[in-house]
């Protein structure tokens, strides 16, 4: 694994790592959930690098090696984050690994927005975890009733006072930039979460990703559940979306929740996301000399994933979102 750095698209120098494959077929992107640093990410990015997949992982501005000093004051949003850091990162990923396929793996809110991210068109699929609006009453109980005191109790009083939100106080990870705070709790106080606040330009280009999706959600995770993954997923229409809901029971786990797919007990589906990785490969391969319809490939896709289709190392619960 290499640590580096790299500048976003408006010059704000990012921090990244690299964990380059032996023999790479393909080069994945992980891009995190909210306040979550890259270093979360390591075991599964290690586990990818050793079966041929070149993988970086990065921090959003603000988060992580990606913080400058205090953070009142400090200019962020969600939005710039996937417009500019997210941009840049896929933009680097595509540098360092030149000829090779190249996948997005997003956890929560890196599965929200790569439609925002220039050049994801080039991607050859889109995997996301626990990737759901995060509508406050949707969220299962009783989780929802905290998520009501942080979005209407506990973020105005302490950015009003601080100019910040310090999310660690509370163990809901990395302190969060004010403007990243205030336009998180705007969404997840709103029906349409982002809907209303994104504009028609912006859910234009969510709407204009057509890659293969693998959409994965647990049955013990109260934020990414079974309303609201499909809600998130109803921005990208066109995508060529697999929606599996695992129980942690199938994984031979007690719990596994929003954050336990990148900690260790989930190989087996590790090895399923890299087998969705090149089956997408080797689909983009066929179809530069065959004409096979979209509703082929998703009954090709459903068979792939026949087994998961009809299912019914220390980051806390909240962050993600």
């Amino acid at each position: 694994m290499q640590n580096f750095t790299f500048d976003s698209t408006d010059g704000y120098q990012l921090a990244g790592s690299w964990f380059p494959a032996e023999g790479p077929w393909g080069a994945v992107l992980i891009s995190a959930g909210t306040g979550i640093r890259r270093q979360f990410y390591a075991r599964l990015a290690e586990f990818l690098s050793q079966r041929g997949l070149h993988v970086m992982t990065y921090d959003y501005r603000g988060i992580g090696d990606s913080r400058r000093g205090s953070l009142a004051g400090f200019e962020a949003d969600k939005v710039m984050w996937a417009e500019r850091d997210m941009t840049a990162a896929w933009a680097e990923l595509e540098e360092r690994a030149k000829g090779l396929p190249h996948y997005w793996l997003g956890h929560s809110l890196g599965g929200q927005l790569p439609g925002l991210v220039e050049g994801i068109e080039r991607a050859d699929a889109i995997a996301s975890v626990g990737t759901g609006v995060g509508i406050w009453w949707r969220m299962l109980r009783p989780f929802r009733w905290f998520c009501f005191f942080i979005w209407y109790i506990y973020m105005p009083v302490t950015i009003a006072l601080l100019g910040y939100a310090p999310a660690r106080a509370i163990r809901q990870g990395q302190d969060l930039p004010a403007g990243v705070a205030r336009q998180w709790s705007l969404w997840c106080r709103s029906k349409d979460y982002f809907g209303k606040y994104l504009g028609r330009q912006r859910l234009e280009r969510l709407a204009a990703v057509r890659q293969p999706w693998w959409a994965v959600g647990f049955t013990d995770d109260p934020i990414a559940n079974r309303s609201t993954i499909p809600q998130m997923m109803s921005f990208y229409p066109n995508a060529q979306v697999t929606f599996d809901m695992f129980t942690p029971a199938e994984l031979g786990l007690q719990s596994v929740g929003h954050h336990g797919f990148f900690r260790g007990g989930c190989e087996a589906l590790w090895e399923r996301l890299i087998g969705f990785f090149a089956h997408a490969k080797t689909r983009k391969s066929k179809s530069s000399h065959s004409r096979k319809t979209e509703q082929d490939f998703a009954n090709r896709s459903g068979a792939f994933f026949e087994q998961g289709s009809d299912r019914d190392d220390s980051e806390p619960s909240l962050r993600g979102l």
